[in-house]
Protein backbone atom coordinates (compact mmCIF):
# COMPACT_ATOMS: atom_id res chain seq x y z
CA UNK A 1 0.00 0.00 0.00
CA UNK A 2 1.01 3.27 -1.16
CA UNK A 3 0.98 6.73 0.68
CA UNK A 4 -0.23 8.21 -2.75
CA UNK A 5 -2.97 5.59 -3.34
CA UNK A 6 -6.21 6.91 -1.30
CA UNK A 7 -7.52 3.54 -0.33
CA UNK A 8 -5.54 3.46 3.10
CA UNK A 9 -8.10 6.74 4.46
CA UNK A 10 -11.19 4.19 3.60
CA UNK A 11 -9.24 1.38 5.31
CA UNK A 12 -8.72 3.28 8.47
CA UNK A 13 -12.62 5.12 7.70
CA UNK A 14 -14.10 1.72 8.15
CA UNK A 15 -12.10 0.70 11.16
CA UNK A 16 -12.97 3.85 12.98
CA UNK A 17 -16.74 3.02 11.92
CA UNK A 18 -16.53 -0.43 13.09
CA UNK A 19 -15.05 0.36 16.48
CA UNK A 20 -17.90 3.29 17.17
CA UNK A 21 -20.15 0.73 16.31
CA UNK A 22 -19.09 -2.04 18.97
CA UNK A 23 -18.26 0.74 20.98
CA UNK A 24 -14.53 -1.04 21.35
CA UNK A 25 -11.85 1.06 22.13
CA UNK A 26 -8.10 0.37 20.62
CA UNK A 27 -6.55 -0.08 23.90
CA UNK A 28 -9.07 -0.76 26.42
CA UNK A 29 -6.03 -0.01 29.30
CA UNK A 30 -5.90 3.99 28.16
CA UNK A 31 -8.17 5.72 30.80
CA UNK A 32 -11.08 7.00 29.10
CA UNK A 33 -12.37 10.88 29.36
CA UNK A 34 -15.94 10.79 31.09
CA UNK A 35 -18.24 13.94 30.02
CA UNK A 36 -20.42 14.95 33.07
CA UNK A 37 -23.51 16.69 31.65
CA UNK A 38 -25.07 19.77 33.97
CA UNK A 39 -28.91 19.93 33.41
CA UNK A 40 -29.61 23.16 33.71
CA UNK A 41 -32.94 24.27 35.34
CA UNK A 42 -35.98 25.00 32.77
CA UNK A 43 -36.47 28.90 32.63
CA UNK A 44 -38.62 30.99 31.33
CA UNK A 45 -37.85 34.01 29.25
CA UNK A 46 -39.61 37.37 30.52
CA UNK A 47 -40.32 40.87 28.50
CA UNK A 48 -40.08 43.50 30.47
CA UNK A 49 -37.97 46.86 29.76
CA UNK A 50 -35.47 48.23 31.68
CA UNK A 51 -33.39 51.72 31.83
CA UNK A 52 -30.30 51.61 29.97
CA UNK A 53 -28.35 52.50 32.94
CA UNK A 54 -29.54 49.45 34.45
CA UNK A 55 -28.93 46.98 31.69
CA UNK A 56 -25.13 48.52 31.11
CA UNK A 57 -24.15 47.69 34.87
CA UNK A 58 -26.09 44.20 34.46
CA UNK A 59 -24.04 43.70 31.56
CA UNK A 60 -20.64 44.77 33.08
CA UNK A 61 -21.59 42.65 35.70
CA UNK A 62 -22.38 39.46 33.78
CA UNK A 63 -19.11 39.98 31.77
CA UNK A 64 -16.70 40.75 35.59
CA UNK A 65 -18.38 36.93 36.41
CA UNK A 66 -17.23 35.95 33.06
CA UNK A 67 -13.81 36.62 33.72
CA UNK A 68 -14.26 35.23 36.87
CA UNK A 69 -15.47 31.84 35.79
CA UNK A 70 -18.51 33.26 37.81
CA UNK A 71 -22.09 32.96 37.62
CA UNK A 72 -23.76 33.57 34.27
CA UNK A 73 -26.65 36.32 33.63
CA UNK A 74 -30.04 33.76 34.26
CA UNK A 75 -28.45 32.60 37.25
CA UNK A 76 -27.36 36.57 38.30
CA UNK A 77 -30.66 37.57 37.41
CA UNK A 78 -32.34 34.61 39.43
CA UNK A 79 -30.30 35.84 42.64
CA UNK A 80 -31.67 39.69 42.08
CA UNK A 81 -35.15 38.09 41.56
CA UNK A 82 -34.41 35.91 45.11
CA UNK A 83 -33.32 39.51 46.64
CA UNK A 84 -36.53 41.32 45.47
CA UNK A 85 -38.79 38.89 46.65
CA UNK A 86 -37.58 38.87 49.81
CA UNK A 87 -37.74 42.15 50.26
CA UNK A 88 -41.38 42.33 49.82
CA UNK A 89 -42.14 39.51 52.00
CA UNK A 90 -42.84 36.92 49.09
CA UNK A 91 -40.92 33.26 48.80
CA UNK A 92 -40.32 31.55 45.45
CA UNK A 93 -41.14 28.20 46.82
CA UNK A 94 -44.70 29.96 48.05
CA UNK A 95 -45.33 30.69 44.16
Amino acid sequence: MSRNDASWMDEVDEKAEQQAETGRRPNAEAPQLVRKEAKAPARATKGFYIQEKHAMAFDKLVFNQKQAKGKKAPELAEEAIKILLKKYGEDVKSL
